[in-house]
């Protein structure tokens, strides 16, 4: 009997009913799998329940702690969603003007409780990855709603209708069909009940936001996603958060020369019968002759999709194949590299493309460092931002010097293992320049070092030279 689905990170769904492992393999995995996502239905019927007393009476803390983890995310989204909603509903028709200012007291409130929460010891490494991402969501949640706020008042945005609130990704929970809706613009998807483990987010960028529109408005029309950009802006992870957002596993497919139709034939059977989305990296690796049967497989897909049928041909196959409709397929393209071509005409007109080109750095900054503890994240967020900004322009050209966002994110790691490690009262910019300063004088070569360190004087005059600290691995 299989009673329960464990996370690697030992989180626990309990079935609903356990589900027995005799007989033929894939009949009782099919039936765990259809049992694992009536599970995790029932989690979010249950958290959806509890929605409306968060803050009234139930704190943020303990509603999350009762869910598991991809739930009480979902939940906070939801939260969210009915409450922006609902004020600019009462803001337009009853002419309400606190509305607003009461609905934005509340947010701030969840994001002080949530970074405080950061801030204690929480038991375990993934309950410590579900608030950290928490706090990722809610912390865009929150400056959606100041930046809608302020159109308001501006006269800019008039009632819920608006386009500046339909953009957004906004998750209801439908009593008529008893399922969780996620809206994007004009399209809706259902939650697909995946269960996913407990993830980190990627932190929503105005960049992601437009990715976002333009993906979910492609499956709107049955056709898939391009991402194009250079490398380290995100095309991959954004595809892969967006699935995670709709309760969807993406299984990610590394392209080369290598590929032949049939691999990719199998791959796109694969998707179809499980309903899972498909990244296909570096696509445009392929050899163009593959690529033209790509398209074709591609568009008995999109065909079958518009038609909305339950099996439908897939090309070189005998028999018909079983068609999930919530199945989708990206691909993302490194522009202008050696060994890579255009797309074929026949396959550009079954994708929509949409352009990454730079990530919004400070936004990234100002949001893991709430995540991680600080309450002066604003300001240090825009400090960090502009330091490697200097960095990049100032220091000699060597070639282990990086200034990306992999270094900026390993930095601001660190510098929440430190904040936890002091005591509260610890001056924040103290402990942030002493981290960076630590993390960067080690790789530095001797001709920037007094470069570095009058760029830090610059950015932090208060602080006085700390000691160096010792790390613990």
């Amino acid at each position: 009997k299989i009673q329960e689905t464990q996370g690697s990170v030992a989180e626990i769904v309990d079935l609903q009913t356990p589900v027995q492992a005799v007989g033929n393999i894939e009949d009782w995995l099919l039936a765990l799998e259809a049992e694992m996502q009536r599970s995790v239905r029932r989690e979010c019927r249950i958290a959806s329940m509890e929605c409306g007393q968060v803050m009234n009476g139930l704190s943020i803390g303990d509603f999350s702690n009762k869910c598991i983890a991809q739930v009480s995310l979902l939940g906070i989204q939801l939260i969210w969603t009915v409450d922006f909603q609902d004020a600019l509903t009462r803001m337009a028709r009853d002419k309400d003007k606190a509305v607003m200012g009461a609905a934005n007291k509340k947010f701030v409130q969840m994001l002080s409780d949530l970074v405080g929460l950061c801030l204690t010891d929480l038991g375990s490494k993934m309950n410590r990855t579900k608030f950290e991402t928490l706090v990722t969501v809610h912390v865009h949640q929150k400056d959606l709603f100041q930046e809608v706020w302020k159109k308001a008042r501006d006269g800019k945005v008039k009632d819920e209708n608006d386009f500046e609130w339909l953009k957004q990704t906004r998750c209801y929970w439908r009593q008529e069909t008893d399922h969780a809706v996620v809206s994007i613009a004009d399209v809706d998807f259902v939650y697909s009940y995946e269960y996913l483990g407990c993830k980190e987010r990627l932190v929503i960028t105005a960049l992601t936001d437009r990715c976002y529109v333009t993906q979910s408005q492609a499956l709107g029309m049955f056709f898939g996603g391009a991402p194009a950009g250079p490398a380290g802006t995100g095309k991959t992870e954004t595809t892969k958060d967006m699935g995670r957002t709709l309760g969807l596993f993406v299984v990610v497919t590394n392209c080369s020369d290598q590929h032949r139709f049939r691999d990719m034939a199998k791959i796109f059977k694969g998707l179809c019968m499980s309903g899972l989305w498909g990244c296909f990296d570096e696509f445009n690796r392929i050899e163009l002759e593959v690529l033209s049967v790509v398209a074709m497989q591609v568009e008995s897909i999109c065909s079958a999709k518009r038609q909305a049928v339950a099996t439908f041909m897939f090309p070189g196959e005998v028999a018909p194949i079983k068609l999930v409709p919530s199945v989708g397929y990206f691909i993302t393209m490194n522009p202008g590299y050696a060994g890579r071509q255009e797309l074929p005409e026949n396959v550009k007109a079954l994708f929509r493309s949409v352009a990454m080109m730079v990530p919004n750095r400070e936004t990234i900054m100002k949001v893991k460092l709430a995540s991680v503890g600080y309450s002066m994240m604003d300001l240090l967020g825009k400090k960090f931002c502009i330091l490697y900004a200097l960095c990049e322009q100032q220091l000699s050209k060597q070639r282990h010097y990086d200034f990306g966002l992999r270094n900026i994110l390993s930095v601001l790691r660190t510098s929440g293992g430190v904040k936890r490690s002091e005591p509260p009262d610890a001056d924040e910019e103290m402990l942030f320049m002493r981290t960076v300063r630590d993390m960067n004088l080690s790789k530095l070569v001797a001709d920037d070092v007094p470069l570095f360190l009058a760029l830090l004087k610059d950015l932090f005059p208060k602080v006085t030279d700390p000691p160096k600290k010792v790390y613990k691995m």
